[in-house]
C-alpha cells in the first residue's frame, strides 16, 4: 500500500483533524485526515485523545483517505480499536496523526493549539494502555466503591475507624494493590497530559475493555488525601492524580494555589513527570493560564522551538528563564533563579572552565534552571510571605549582549564556614529515627555540628540565652531557620482562617506579626519529643522545656474542648485524619519539607543558613535584588564573576533587613555577574 504524504496545512490557524471510521473486531483500522480552522473550536463537536506514545516504534497499519498506508505506534493502533464506534463514524484529534511529526517547524506551530483544542472539546478520550483484563476491572471497580463509601455517612465513618490508627495495620495490602497499579501507570506521568487533562473538559479513562469517568477518580483521590499514613502503607500515589487534575484552570488567587499563577512555579511542579523530548517540559506549558493571562509579557512571547540548531534543549531552558527573569510580572521573587536545583556544581574556576570546554553547546548557565532534576521544592514560591529584598523587591535583573551573564544587584551578607551533609527525607521525624536506632536526634547532631553549641551546666544543650548574630534567640534562629521561618505552617493557617470567614486574606505581611512565643511553643515542643525529655529536661533548658510543655498543654486542652487552639479560632496546629497534630509534629512537618535534599550551614559571623544540597564552605551569602529569599553563589576568583548555587533562607535577613542596612549604608551594594 503506497505510504501516506502530509500535504502542507493552507495557512497558521488550521489543524488536521481526523474522522475515524466505524469498525469491529479485525476489520482494518481505518479513517481520513481533513483540514480544520481552529477558530471555529468553539462551535464544533470533537474528541481529542490523550495517551502515551510508549514504543515509538511504529509498525502498524492505519488506513489514510482511502488507499494510502500512515504508521502508528502499537499504544495508539490499540487505543483506536478500542475507541472506534461500530456503527458510526468518530470525529478525532490525536497529535500523532493530526500532526506531520517529521516536519519540526509544524509541530512547533500546532503546539500553540493544544491548549485550545482540549478546552474546547466537548469530551476528552484517555487511554491507559492495554490490559490482560483483570487489572483494570478490579481497579475501576475498587474506584466505584470508594466513592460510594465516602458519598455514605455509615460506610464512611466505618472505612475511616477501619483505616487508621492500629485498625490500619490489619488491612490487606493486596486490597489496595488495584490502586496502586492504577496510580502507576506511565499515563499519569506524561508531560502532555497536564493540559490535555487539565481543563474544564469532561474525560472518560480507558483501560483495555474497561472505562470510567476521569472525575470519580480524582473525587476519590481527594477523598484519601486526609488518609496520609494509608496511601503511605499502600503505597497508592494519590498526588500524581490530584496534580494533574484541572491544572490549567486558574486557581482561587486567594489561597496558596496561587502559586499555579506562576509559569516557572508550574515547570518546577512538573518536575517531576516524563517527556520523551526534554524541550516538551517548557513547551507542554505554553498555553497555560500563567502565560495567557500572567503579567510578562516575556513569556508571552515564547514560542516551540524544535529545530535542531536554534532550539537546543540548554537554549530552550535559558530562554524560558531568562524571560521569567527579565519580564517581571508574576514571576517575581528571583523564582527562576529560585528554581535552580543542582546536582553537582564546580568547586573551582578550573573545574568551571573544563566543563564549559567538555559540554560545549551542551553547557547551561548555573543560573538557568534544569527542568530535568530535581532535589526540592521551591522556598521562594510565589504566595511565600518572605520579603528578603523589602523595599527593593521590584528591581529586575538584566542580559549582557551575549544573554548568557546574567547581571543583578544585591548585596553580600557573610561568607559559609560549616556545612552539615544533605539532609534526607524525614531527617525531623524522631519516630522513625528511633525505630531505625539512631543514637542522636538530627536536631540535636546539627547544633552541636553545625552550630558548634555544646552542653553545659549539667547538660543543658538548648538554651534560650544563648545569643544569635542576627539578634535574639539561637535557639529560636535555629528552629526557624530549620522550618524555612514556618513559611508553610503559617499558609495553611492562613488558608483556614480563610475558609472560616468571607474575607479575602490576600495580604501576606501577616506572617512577620505571628508572635515568636508561638512559634517557639512548637519548636520547644519538638525539642521536648526529641530528646525524650516530656517528665524532666535536661539537654532543654527549664525555661524553654515549659515553654514546650505549655504548647502541647494548650493544644491537648483544645482538643478536648473541640477547638482548633484554646482561642477557639484556627491557630499554628492543624486537623489531620487522626485528629489534631501536637505542636512538635507540627514543626516536624514543616521542617521535614524544608530540609530535605538541602544542607544546613553557618557563616563566620554566626548566621543560619538553609541552602541548597551543593552548597561548600567559602559559598558567599547574599540578598540579591527582586528575590523573596537570600542566595548562595560561588566566586570564580580570576574574572570577579559568580556560579549560582542556589537559594537559601537566612534567619534574621527575611523581611527586608538587607535594604534597609544597605539604605544606611551598613551593607555595599554591589553587582554580581553569574555565569
Amino acid at each position: 500500500m503506497e505510504p501516506y504524504e502530509y500535504s502542507p496545512l493552507p495557512d497558521t490557524h488550521s489543524i488536521r483533524m481526523l474522522t475515524l471510521l466505524p469498525g469491529t473486531g479485525d476489520q482494518p483500522l481505518a479513517g481520513t485526515l481533513l483540514n480544520f480552522d481552529t477558530n471555529s473550536l468553539p462551535h464544533e463537536s470533537y474528541e481529542p485523545l490523550s495517551y502515551v506514545w510508549g514504543n515509538p516504534e511504529r509498525v502498524h497499519d492505519f488506513i489514510c483517505d482511502g488507499n494510502k498506508s500512515l504508521k502508528l505506534t502499537r499504544s495508539l493502533y490499540h487505543a483506536l480499536r478500542r475507541l472506534r464506534l461500530p456503527d458510526k463514524e468518530r470525529r478525532i484529534w490525536a497529535d500523532q496523526i493530526c500532526i506531520n511529526q517529521a516536519d519540526m517547524a509544524e509541530r512547533g506551530e500546532q503546539v500553540q493549539f493544544m491548549n485550545s483544542i482540549y478546552k474546547f472539546a466537548n469530551h476528552v478520550l484517555v487511554w491507559l494502555g492495554e490490559d490482560d483484563g483483570t487489572e483494570a476491572k478490579a481497579a475501576f471497580g475498587l474506584v466505584e466503591s470508594l466513592a460510594g463509601t465516602f458519598d455514605d455517612p455509615e460506610r464512611y465513618e466505618k472505612f475511616e475507624v477501619d483505616h487508621t490508627g492500629e485498625n490500619l495495620d490489619e488491612r490487606s495490602k493486596e486490597d489496595w494493590a488495584p490502586m496502586k497499579h492504577l496510580t502507576d501507570l506511565p499515563w499519569f506521568e506524561r508531560a502532555w497530559i497536564v493540559q490535555e487533562i487539565g481543563t474544564v473538559s469532561p474525560a472518560t479513562l480507558f483501560w483495555g475493555s474497561s472505562s470510567m469517568d476521569w472525575h470519580v477518580l480524582y473525587s476519590v483521590c481527594e477523598r484519601l488525601t486526609r488518609f496520609h499514613h494509608l496511601r503511605r502503607r499502600f503505597d497508592v500515589d494519590t498526588a500524581k492524580v490530584k496534580f494533574v487534575f484541572q491544572r490549567f484552570v486558574p486557581p482561587d488567587r486567594s489561597t496558596r494555589h496561587a502559586n499555579r499563577l506562576s509559569f516557572i512555579y508550574e515547570l518546577h511542579r512538573a518536575r517531576h513527570v516524563k517527556a520523551t523530548d526534554p524541550r516538551d517540559r517548557v513547551f507542554a506549558f505554553l498555553g497555560h493560564y500563567s502565560v495567557i493571562e500572567g503579567e510578562n509579557p516575556e513569556l508571552k512571547n515564547l514560542v516551540p522551538d524544535y529545530q535542531e540548531e536554534t532550539g537546543t534543549i540548554p537554549r530552550v531552558y535559558a530562554d524560558a528563564a531568562a524571560r521569567a527573569l527579565t519580564g517581571g510580572g508574576t514571576e517575581g521573587g528571583l523564582i527562576a533563579l529560585a528554581a535552580v536545583q543542582h546536582l553537582t556544581l564546580p568547586l573551582t574556576e578550573e573545574e568551571w572552565g573544563n566543563l564549559r570546554e567538555m559540554q560545549g553547546q551542551e553547557y547551561m548557565p548555573s543560573w538557568v534552571p534544569d527542568w530535568r532534576t530535581y532535589t526540592s521544592h521551591i522556598l521562594s514560591e510565589p504566595t511565600s510571605p518572605h520579603r528578603a529584598s523589602g523595599v527593593l523587591s521590584s528591581q529586575i535583573p538584566s542580559l549582557n549582549s551575549q544573554g548568557a551573564v546574567l547581571q543583578i544587584k544585591g548585596v553580600c551578607l557573610d561568607v559559609v564556614a560549616s556545612v552539615s551533609e544533605p539532609l534526607k527525607p524525614k531527617a525531623f521525624h524522631y519516630h522513625l529515627q528511633r525505630k531505625q536506632g539512631e543514637v542522636e536526634p538530627q536536631v540535636v547532631s546539627l547544633w552541636k555540628d553545625v552550630c558548634g553549641q555544646a552542653q553545659v551546666d549539667g547538660g543543658v544543650l538548648f538554651d534560650l540565652n544563648r545569643p544569635y548574630a542576627g539578634g535574639g534567640s539561637a535557639v529560636l534562629a535555629y528552629m526557624q531557620t530549620l522550618s524555612n521561618g514556618g513559611a508553610a505552617t503559617a499558609l495553611r493557617r492562613r488558608d483556614r482562617e480563610r475558609r472560616s470567614s468571607s474575607g479575602d486574606n490576600g495580604d501576606l505581611s501577616w506572617h512577620y506579626g505571628i508572635p515568636d512565643q508561638e512559634w517557639l511553643g512548637q519548636a520547644a515542643a519538638y525539642l521536648i519529643s526529641a530528646t525524650g525529655e516530656k517528665e524532666k529536661p535536661q539537654k532543654v533548658h527549664q525555661d524553654l522545656w515549659e515553654i514546650g510543655t505549655r504548647a502541647m498543654a494548650v493544644q491537648a486542652d483544645a482538643q478536648a474542648n473541640g477547638h482548633p487552639d484554646a482561642s477557639g479560632r484556627p491557630g499554628l496546629p492543624r486537623r489531620t485524619s487522626n485528629g489534631e497534630e501536637s505542636p512538635d509534629e507540627e514543626w516536624s512537618r514543616s521542617a521535614n519539607g524544608a530540609t530535605t535534599n538541602r544542607v544546613f550551614a553557618r557563616t563566620e559571623r554566626g548566621f543560619y543558613v538553609l541552602g541548597p544540597k551543593v552548597l561548600a564552605e567559602g559559598d558567599v551569602v547574599c540578598v540579591l535584588w527582586g528575590g523573596k529569599l537570600a542566595f548562595c553563589l560561588r566566586p570564580l576568583e580570576t574574572s570577579g564573576k559568580f556560579l549560582l548555587v542556589g537559594e537559601c533562607y537566612v534567619h534574621g535577613f527575611m523581611n527586608g533587613q538587607a535594604a534597609e542596612l544597605a539604605q544606611r549604608g551598613e551593607l555595599v551594594e554591589q553587582e554580581f555577574e553569574l555565569v
